[in-house]
C-alpha cells in the first residue's frame, strides 16, 4: 500500500531530528537545547520554525520519509477524483485524493505517517493510495475549493464557469439578465475571499467595467466586463448591502454577511457616483486577523519584548501611528487581546468597528446623532473603565480627553496618522495639549507599515552589490534575497504581508526634550543616540532575514 516509504517505522522525532542534524547546519548545542524542550512536551516541529522556514522542514521530511513533496498550487485536481473521499473525512485527516494513476490513487496529505487515515482512505475508496507530503495550509485551501466552493457553484451554468475562468460574459449577462449577474457577482465575491483579497474595487469606464482585487496592498485587475453590465452589477451588491437601489446619485454604505460553509465572512459596502457611473469598493474584514496574537502580528524579538513591558503600565496613552492601511487596528486589538481579562472593563470607540472582539465593550461612531470620538469618549468615562480604546485621535477635543484620561488612572490605546514614531509626540503638541501634560501622560509609541512578504517557493539568493554594501553599511552582508515569480505568487515574487515594527521607549530624556517641544527630527536623532532601531532600521533587517525586499523597503519606507 504504502510504496514510497516504510510506513511500519513510523515518524520518530528524534530520528527526525537526527536526520536534520546530519544534513544541516545546526549545532550540537543547538541539538541538546531542541532535545530536552522535547523531553518537556515541546513538539519538534514548532522548535524547528526558529532555525528554518516551513518550506525547509517540509523538504528535510520529505527526505527523510522518502515520500515525494507535493504543490497542490502546481496540481490539477480531478474533481471527481476528490470526490472519491468524503469532505467530513478529508478535513478530519487533512488530506486530499490528487488522482489516480494505474489504478492507484494519489493523496496529498499534511502527515503522510497517520496510519489511521489510510485505513479509512482504503475503506471509502477501495484503491491502493499512494501518499505525497503536502503543506498543511495547502491541503486545506484545496478542500475549500474543491468541496466547500464545488457545493457552492453547482447550480452555475457552464458556459458561466468558463466565462469566468477567460474573464468574458456570455450573452445573458451581457443582457444583463439577474440570474447570471447574481452568480457573477456571488463568484467574484468568494474568489476574492480565497485569494485573500481585502478589498474589490467595481469601476466603471467609458467603455469597460474594471474589477480589481487589493492583494497584499496592491491593486491588481482581475477581469473586465461589458459597461452594459455595470448597473446591474451595482444593483445587485446595493441589495445584498441593504442599501437604496433606486438612489445612484449619493454615496451609500453598507454591509454584507457572506456566509461561506466554513465560516463567515463580513464584507463593507461603500457606493461613490462617479461620471461613468457608480463606483463600489468592498471590503473583506476576515475574522481571522482580529484574532491575532501580539507573537502573531510578526515583531522582532526585541520591539515585542518592549511592547509587552509597555502593556505592563498601569495607566498611560500608547500611541499606534503609522499611515492609512499599516495594520494599526489590527495592532490595537492584538494589544487588547494580551490585555483582556475579567476583572477588567475594557471599552472602545471605533469608526467603524471592523472586527467584534470577545470581552471588550466595542461602540461605533456615528456622526448622524452627534456621537463622535470626543462625545463617545466622555461617555466612556462615565463607565468606571480600566482600558479605553479610542480608533483614532483626529482632533484637539479626543486629544485632550485621551490624555487627560491617561492622567486619571486609565490605560489608554490610541492611533494617530504619522509616518515616524517621533512625528506622533510632536502631532500631539502641534494638537495644542501642553510638553507637560504630553510627557507625563504618554508611555511609549508604536510605529508600523506593511510590506509584502517574499514568496519562500521562488525568492533567489543574489550578490549584493557593492554601492548597496556602502549605503546601507552592509560590510558583513554578502547575499540577499530578491523576488522572481511563480504561479504560487501569481507571478509577483510576494505571498503574504508582513509588520515592520518602531518601538520607541519613552524614557526621561525623551520625555525632557518634549517639555523643550523638540522637534520630531532632534527625538529622532536623540532615539538614535540611545539605540532604538529606526522604522527603516527593523525594515532592513527583514531584507538580510530574506522576509522581504530591499525594493519593497525603499517604497514604503520612503521619507521615514
Amino acid at each position: 500500500m504504502f510504496e514510497n516509504m516504510n510506513i511500519s517505522q513510523g515518524f520518530y522525532e528524534e530520528d527526525f531530528l537526527a536526520f536534520i542534524a546530519k544534513n544541516s547546519f545546526i549545532t550540537q548545542e543547538q541539538k541538546m537545547l531542541i532535545r530536552e524542550r522535547m523531553n518537556s512536551g515541546q513538539q519538534l516541529v514548532d522548535l524547528l520554525q526558529g532555525l528554518f522556514s516551513g518550506e525547509e522542514i517540509l523538504q528535510y521530511k520529505s527526505n527523510f520519509l522518502g515520500i515525494a513533496r507535493i504543490y497542490l498550487s502546481d496540481q490539477q485536481i480531478d474533481p471527481s477524483v476528490a470526490a472519491l473521499i468524503p469532505e467530513e473525512l478529508a478535513a478530519k485527516y487533512n488530506l486530499i485524493p490528487v488522482e489516480i494513476q494505474e489504478g492507484k490513487l494519489l493523496v496529498a496529505m499534511a502527515d503522510p505517517t497517520d496510519t489511521r487515515a489510510f485505513e479509512d482512505i482504503v475503506l471509502y475508496s477501495g484503491h491502493q493510495v499512494v501518499p505525497f507530503l503536502a503543506a498543511a495550509e495547502e491541503v486545506k485551501v484545496a478542500i475549500r475549493e474543491f468541496y466547500t466552493v464545488k457545493k457552492s457553484r453547482e447550480d452555475t451554468s457552464d458556459e458561466f464557469v468558463e466565462a469566468i475562468n477567460i474573464w468574458k460574459l456570455d450573452e445573458t449577462v451581457k443582457r444583463g439578465q439577474q440570474g447570471s449577474v447574481v452568480r457573477l457577482v456571488d463568484s467574484l465575491l468568494r474568489q476574492a475571499v480565497r485569494e485573500k483579497a481585502s478589498d474589490i474595487h467595481w469601476e466603471p469606464r467609458e467603455e469597460s467595467y474594471k474589477v480589481k482585487f487589493r492583494i497584499d496592498g496592491r491593486l491588481e485587475v482581475k477581469t473586465i466586463l461589458p459597461i452594459s453590465v455595470a448597473r446591474s452589477v451595482a444593483a445587485r451588491l446595493k441589495i445584498m448591502a441593504g442599501m437604496d437601489v433606486t438612489e445612484r446619485r449619493i454615496p451609500q454604505d453598507g454591509r454584507i454577511i457572506l456566509d461561506l460553509p466554513s465560516k463567515k465572512i463580513d464584507i463593507r459596502v461603500s457606493t461613490f457616483t462617479t461620471v461613468y457611473g457608480e463606483k463600489v469598493v468592498t471590503r473583506i474584514l476576515d475574522n481571522e486577523t482580529a484574532k491575532l496574537s501580539l507573537a502573531e502580528l510578526g515583531m522582532r524579538k526585541e520591539v515585542e519584548e518592549g511592547v509587552r513591558e509597555l502593556l505592563q503600565q498601569p495607566h498611560g496613552l500608547i500611541l499606534v501611528s503609522g499611515p492609512t492601511g499599516s495594520g494599526k487596528t489590527t495592532t490595537l486589538y492584538a494589544l487588547l487581546r494580551e490585555l483582556q481579562s475579567e476583572s477588567h472593563n475594557i471599552i472602545s470607540i471605533e469608526d467603524p468597528v471592523e472586527y467584534r472582539l470577545p470581552g471588550v465593550n466595542q461602540a461605533q461612531v456615528n456622526t448622524k446623532i452627534g456621537l463622535d470620538f470626543a462625545q463617545g469618549l466622555r461617555a466612556i468615562l462615565r463607565q468606571d473603565p480600566d482600558i479605553i480604546m479610542v480608533g483614532e485621535i483626529r482632533d484637539k477635543e479626543t486629544a485632550h480627553i485621551a490624555t487627560a484620561a491617561a492622567l486619571t488612572g486609565h490605560l489608554v490605546l490610541t492611533t494617530v496618522h504619522t509616518n515616524t514614531a517621533a512625528e506622533a509626540l510632536t502631532r500631539m503638541l502641534e494638537m495644542e495639549i501642553e510638553p507637560y501634560i504630553v510627557a507625563a501622560s504618554i508611555c511609549g509609541v508604536i510605529a508600523q507599515r506593511l510590506v509584502r512578504q517574499l514568496c519562500p517557493y521562488c525568492r533567489e539568493l543574489r550578490p549584493v552589490p557593492g554601492e548597496i554594501k556602502k549605503v546601507f553599511n552592509w560590510g558583513s552582508i554578502d547575499h540577499f534575497y530578491v523576488p522572481r515569480g511563480c504561479q504560487k505568487c501569481r507571478g509577483t515574487g510576494y505571498n503574504g504581508r508582513i509588520g515592520i515594527h518602531e518601538y520607541l521607549k519613552y524614557d526621561q530624556q525623551i520625555k525632557e526634550l518634549v517639555l523643550r517641544k523638540g522637534s520630531a527630527l532632534e527625538i529622532e536623532r536623540l532615539s538614535r543616540a540611545l539605540g532604538i532601531p529606526s522604522l527603516k532600521d527593523n525594515a532592513l533587517l527583514r531584507v538580510i532575514e530574506g522576509r522581504t525586499s530591499l525594493e519593497e523597503v525603499i517604497g514604503l519606507t520612503a521619507g521615514v
